[in-house]
């Protein structure tokens, strides 16, 4: 694979250390550690719970099954920036995420809300970063 290339991934889609990644199908129980395909623009998770269910706790509120489309940006460690993205929403099909919507701004101040209570709050539990 090179820089600019075109790639269709799937796997799961799921929030580490803050960012967005899409990990394998069978991903490995430390799949924090393991394969891993980092999304470029991370406050479009905010999009994803806009549009789908989160999970109820846990280390990520979001780990749902994923489909994306997008352009490689680095290959040390895999990176994409996504053209298309699409969520499985729990006991339905695949929901069309908003890429570039006019909420993006608000998303990015969302993302950096995020980072900041992270950088306060201790826990491997999600809902404690509300």
């Amino acid at each position: 694979m090179n820089i600019g290339d075109v790639v269709e991934l799937e796997g799961w889609l799921v929030v580490i250390d803050y960012r967005l990644f899409l990990i394998p199908e069978n991903y490995s129980e430390n799949y924090e550690e393991g394969e891993k395909v980092e999304i470029s623009n991370p406050e479009i998770m905010f999009s994803v719970i806009d549009e789908v269910l989160p999970l109820a706790g846990g280390n990520s509120f979001i780990f749902h099954r994923s489909k994306a489309l997008g352009f490689l940006i680095d290959v040390s460690p895999i990176k994409i920036k996504p053209t298309a993205l699409s969520v499985e929403e729990r006991g339905g099909g695949f929901v069309s995420i908003n890429l570039e919507c006019d909420n993006i701004e608000r998303y990015k101040a969302r993302y950096e809300d995020f980072l900041k209570k992270g950088q306060s709050v201790k826990s491997d539990d999600w809902l404690d970063y509300l």
